[in-house]
């Protein structure tokens, strides 16, 4: 009888396991479906991301990414007649991996939108929207340390200090490089989100990071103390929406974008409002 009852509640147990992942899963009508119906219930998730997406009170939020994704609602409507009904969807804890994780188990008409570097890597595992911004990545630290003038002096003037990085990122591989190249006695610590990690580099003069340069102008709007060292400076990324592999708005979503709105007029006010002249002047700077 204690067998039984074991087993039973080994099967209760699983049931409510599958139960929970059904419903976490993030799901969205697909193309093809909403072809028929004229309507298109779309899920985009996302991870709060300063100038890109960013909460404006309760469940609204604006930025880059939203402003690109209401073109692209009005560019479906204008050409295939069909209605988009968006859901905008945190990722568990406002934590970057997850979300990513959060986009590879999602089911058709999914988006992930943010700081999402392209990268061979990722597009085996989603489909990627053509690039709508390149991206500048910066070494940040305390304004209390000592100016990092050449990466070959690095395990000197860090001597001590701590990494802190996002788990799954770009980010994260770029300070893998570092601690071959310069510093291999580099300590490595995770946290949630790029704005943990510039929390951290603010409070804590023994820490440093490696993140996107909306965090670091956001950081330095707000008067935190941070400090960029140019010496870690890297141009050589570009930012993309991802997908789900079953998301078939792939093609859609890339026709709307090279249609004439990246580098369009529309695209270039969007930049502008949600970046600002000091972000225009940083990214000039590195073309």
């Amino acid at each position: 009888m204690k067998r039984n009852v074991l087993v039973v509640g080994l099967i209760m147990n699983l049931l409510v396991f599958v139960v929970t992942i059904s419903k976490a899963q993030l799901t969205g009508d697909s193309f093809e479906k909403a072809k028929s119906s004229k309507l298109a219930n779309l899920t985009y998730t996302f991870s709060k991301t300063p100038g890109f997406i960013y909460s404006t009170g309760g469940s609204s939020y604006a930025g880059i990414c939203v402003d690109i994704m209401k073109k692209f609602e009005q560019y479906v409507k204008s050409q295939y007649g069909i209605t988009v009904n968006a859901k905008y969807q945190l990722a568990t804890d406002d934590n970057f991996t997850r979300m990513l994780a959060s986009v590879k188990s999602a089911n058709g008409g999914v988006f992930g939108l943010g700081n999402i570097t392209i990268t061979d890597s990722r597009k085996r595992m989603y489909n990627f929207s053509p690039s709508f911004i390149n991206n500048i990545s910066l070494l940040v630290t305390s304004k209390s340390v000592t100016t990092l003038t050449k990466m070959e002096d690095m395990a000197t003037v860090f001597n001590g200090m701590t990494a802190y990085t996002v788990k799954g990122s770009t980010n994260e591989i770029e300070f893998f490089r570092w601690k071959k190249a310069y510093f291999p006695e580099m300590k490595i610590a995770y946290v949630g989100s790029f704005s943990d990690a510039v929390n951290k580099v603010a409070s804590d003069s023994k820490a440093f990071t490696n993140v996107d340069f909306t965090y670091y102008l956001d950081a330095v709007k707000a008067k935190r103390s941070v400090k960029r060292h140019t010496a870690g400076s890297s141009s050589s990324e570009e930012f993309g929406i991802i997908m789900p592999k079953s998301n078939d708005w792939s093609p859609i979503l890339a026709e709307f974008m090279n249609s004439g709105f990246i580098g369009g007029a529309e695209y270039n006010t969007i930049i502008r409002k949600h970046l600002g002249e000091s972000a225009i002047k940083l990214l000039e700077s590195v073309k």
